[in-house]
């Protein structure tokens, strides 16, 4: 009888120890290195650690995995960053912003019929809110065959995914939602790929790239959008608005953030189904007074600093319970759309009114136009009154204007829900106000 084969102790270990870590993973592997795939799979824990895995190997399904078309190379270290980019939203988008979330890129050009002229190399990435670690792989010609060619690659896939999960257990259990199993990993970081390379015909090397300051990365225009937890403060994702289909998001500028802001996020809420995510949306960047300074989006940030459960959110779903700060670049609701498809924001009575008036857009047509294609990324809107200011004694003054004041076109009436009689009569200018006195009289 044939015996049953036996993974590697120190590979085995390895991939123990990235199950016993808190590490999320979306795999793209793609001209070998599928082995790894297996073998996480392979040893209990997998579904803790593994989101989804894809072999994108033709040329269309490598365009579609990237989402933006095939690349030049095949086999390149810039191939890889944009695999892990994309296995990487790819995650965010199915489970949620998590700062322990990865993605990883893994491209090969191995050993085949007829032989290649070119080097035998694999390039493996990972990304996440950490920043990206690269690893390049070169291997001798003729020294291993196609299989263990792969069974290299693909212990350099386990490599990566080791140091990123010893990474993960460093920093702890940073995000909330996740519970640490603290463990020692067994195997050292190099321990998998070390005894595998035969120098100097194989040439190992990896770098590591952090990311840094996440508001830096986004106001310098890196990436468009960074999820903080607003509790906590930890940035949870970037580059991408997680599960933007379950988000009821609140655009707003927070200069101050305050209670009728919390009210109409939890009323907002409370009108969607079960498991949605509450979320507040500041962007950084204004279509006329340009981006913010980073020390007055610290400043705003901070505001969030124990926001905690006031959102009323339902138990049922894990997420929801944590309200989530997305600072974006897009000061427009057709980029946030772009950016949230399927997303409902929640809007005031004066926003709506701006949101559908035609000279915000250039014309009619183009105002139009625009609805149409937030409509097609599935986004709608929930439209919270106010009472109204201003207007002449006996004229309706302190009338309640709501969703039905609002001249929506008929066709895109199904894209608008009215919050009812909500209110809160907070001024942020007020607010404000006060707030500038009070920093005036103390710097006295």
């Amino acid at each position: 009888a044939e015996s049953t084969p036996v993974m590697e102790p120190a590979l085995r270990a390895a991939v123990e120890a990235v199950h016993a870590s808190p590490l999320r993973a979306v795999m793209h592997v793609t001209g070998g290195g599928a082995q790894s795939v297996g073998w996480i799979a392979a040893v209990p824990g997998a579904s803790r650690t593994l989101i989804d895995a894809r072999v994108p190997y033709a040329r269309e399904s490598m365009a579609d995995a990237l989402g933006a078309g095939p690349p030049a190379q095949f086999v390149s270290a810039s191939t890889a960053r944009d695999m892990a980019v994309a296995a990487y939203r790819r995650g965010a988008r199915l489970c949620g912003g998590d700062r322990h979330l990865v993605g990883l890129g893994c491209t090969c050009a191995l050993a085949s019929q007829p032989p290649k002229r070119g080097e035998h190399r694999c390039h493996v990435a990972t990304f996440g809110a950490r920043g990206f670690a690269e690893y390049h792989l070169t291997m001798e010609k003729g020294r291993r065959d196609r299989w263990e060619e792969d069974g290299l690659a693909s212990a350099l896939v386990v490599q990566a995914l080791a140091d990123a999960a010893a990474e993960a257990e460093a920093d702890g259990d940073s995000d909330a939602r996740h519970e640490t199993r603290h463990r020692q990993p067994s195997v050292k970081p190099d321990d998998v790929v070390t005894g595998r390379v035969v120098p100097p015909g194989d040439v190992f090397e990896r770098t590591r790239t952090p990311l840094g300051d996440p508001l830096e990365y986004l106001i310098s225009g890196d990436g468009d959008v960074v999820e903080f937890d607003a509790s906590s403060g930890v940035c949870t994702a970037v580059g991408v608005a997680p599960l933007p289909n379950r988000a009821v998001v609140l655009p707003g500028s927070f200069n101050p953030l305050h209670d009728g802001h919390r009210s109409m996020l939890r009323a907002a809420l409370a009108t969607r189904p079960p498991g949605s995510t509450p979320v507040y949306e500041l962007a950084v960047t204004n279509a006329d007074k340009g981006t913010l300074p980073t020390a007055e989006v610290r400043r705003r940030v901070a505001q969030f600093a124990g926001v905690g459960d006031d959102s009323g959110a339902s138990d049922e779903a894990e997420s929801s319970s944590h309200p989530r700060l997305w600072l974006t670049r897009a000061p427009l609701y057709s980029q946030k759309a772009a950016l949230m498809p399927g997303a409902t924001f929640v809007l005031g009575y004066d926003t709506a009114v701006r949101l559908l008036n035609p000279k915000y857009y250039g014309g009619e047509g183009e105002m139009r136009a625009a609805l149409r294609t937030m409509r097609a990324s599935g986004c709608t809107f929930v439209v919270a009154g106010r009472v109204e200011q201003g207007a002449p004694a006996g004229d309706g003054a302190g009338r309640f204007l709501t969703l039905r004041d609002v001249d929506v076109p008929t066709e895109f009436v199904g894209m608008f829900e009215d919050l009812g009689e909500w209110r809160m009569d907070v001024s942020s200018t007020a607010l404000r106000a006060a707030r500038d006195a009070e920093e005036s009289e103390g710097g006295k």
